[in-house]
């Protein structure tokens, strides 16, 4: 299988040097893999939601799917799944 590359921040990077994250509307990292495990958004976010209405219901309120190098997970989706982000603090404790 060929290497794919996307262009991150004006750079080429590998897929397997990313990831796929899905985003809340509030910016909280929700789900992540690896990004070579999907071609484009599209289908990360087949894979993260399988289900086309709830990927529909998703989108309109406000979900996205990203691709992130590994710098920028770690700046913008590790502090969501390491339970430090800001996210969760402005909402916890419930």
């Amino acid at each position: 299988m060929p290497d794919l590359t996307a262009q991150i921040d004006g750079q080429m990077v590998s897929l397997i040097e990313c990831h796929w994250v899905l985003f809340d509307p509030d910016g909280c990292a929700q789900a992540s893999k690896y990004g070579d495990a999907a071609v484009d958004e599209t289908a990360a976010h087949r894979d993260f939601t399988p289900r086309q209405r709830d990927r529909d219901r998703q989108t309109r309120q406000g979900y996205t799917v990203q691709l992130l190098s590994k710098t920028q997970w770690r700046k913008q989706a590790g502090p969501c799944f390491y339970g430090t982000c800001q996210h969760r603090t402005a909402t916890w404790p419930i």
